[in-house]
């Protein structure tokens, strides 16, 4: 069944003008014998580095080359910007850590280089694998090459998620959207983590970007020395009135953004930001100010310049999950 809830992943197709003149290539990759397509914008000049940009859930590669400016100031900054077909997940899992790895090693071939800077993002569940990879990048002591993350007001506490999906099947909601999304996402969650929360405990730990019921954040923890940029525009005002009267806090991915921005504080991450809007689009590209995060990406990279390893990086491909 083909469905895109609406708090979760649903991004409004709200576009930029974009007068660059860059062009967008694309290509195949290959995981387990099985293809995937992505799309790439190459700088002009030397390669400095590269950004992979992780679609929300049904988005197409192509059209978020549309839907922000990013991909074209970065361009022009020598990176390239990479944008996965992502196969439908709200996480990190076996494949999707594999498919990352590949695109990563295959621009490293490309470009003949083995210490490009490596930067990670992308909006909802996009944000969410995108924050899920760099944790396994980091368990692997593999820290060379990965200088900074960022996601745009994704889903990252799998507890959460499954509490707020039991609580929209209770909302009197005159909007039936909200009751068919929390049917999706418990019927998803029960799938892929083989029951609930409190009958597996463990693989919603181990899956869960970020565990607030956990005194060391889960995976989170491993994000204590990295830089990180967390997305929001908690319109919990508009998404009652669109949606729901009865949705809480507790409801929107805001929820997970704001406790997990103050636990890496708590960690000692002065490097980690949680960066709110108004006015900008709930669950939108348009909460990314995209002059700024390509600053902050060739601020952070030029502040991180060491050495890297392409092995490593193509070691990845064939590893498990987070260790």
């Amino acid at each position: 069944m083909k469905y895109s809830p609406i708090i979760l992943f649903l991004s409004f197709l709200t576009y930029v003008k974009i007068a660059s003149g860059q062009t967008i290539k694309k290509d195949k990759g290959a995981v387990n014998s099985e293809t995937f397509s992505y799309c790439y914008m190459e700088p002009k000049g030397d390669v400095k580095g590269i950004l992979v940009l992780l679609p929300g859930w049904g988005e197409s590669p192509q059209s978020i080359f549309e839907k922000t400016a990013l991909p074209h100031l970065l361009a022009e900054k020598g990176f390239v910007t990479i944008v996965p077909q992502l196969h439908q997940a709200l996480l990190a899992d076996d494949y999707t850590l594999a498919q990352v790895s590949e695109l990563i090693a295959i621009q490293s071939k490309r470009y003949n280089s083995n210490s490009l800077h490596f930067i990670l993002g992308g909006l909802s569940a996009g944000g969410a694998i995108a924050i899920g990879y760099a944790e396994h990048f980091l368990a692997s002591d593999s820290t060379k090459l990965l200088h900074g993350v960022f996601a745009i007001d994704p889903p990252l506490d799998l507890n959460r998620m499954y509490k707020s999906a039991e609580n929209k099947l209770q909302y009197e909601c005159q909007n039936k959207l909200i009751r068919k999304e929390g049917d999706f996402i418990k019927k998803y969650l029960l799938r892929i983590m083989n029951g609930s929360p409190a009958q597996q405990p463990d693989r919603y730990l181990k899956y869960s970007a970020f565990s607030a019921n956990k005194e060391d954040g889960g995976n989170a923890k491993l994000l204590k020395s990295i830089p990180v940029r967390l997305y929001s525009e908690p319109d919990l005002d508009f998404v009652r009135k669109t949606y729901c009267e009865q949705l809480q806090y507790e409801d929107i991915n805001a929820f997970d953004l704001e406790k997990l921005s103050k636990f890496l504080a708590g960690i000692g991450n002065q490097s980690a930001e949680y960066i709110t809007t108004k006015g900008k689009g709930f669950h939108s590209w348009n909460i990314l100010d995209a002059v700024d995060c390509a600053n902050w990406i060739v601020k952070i990279t030029s502040e991180n310049k060491n050495d890297g390893s392409t092995a490593t990086t193509m070691a990845l491909c064939n590893s498990g999950f987070r260790n």
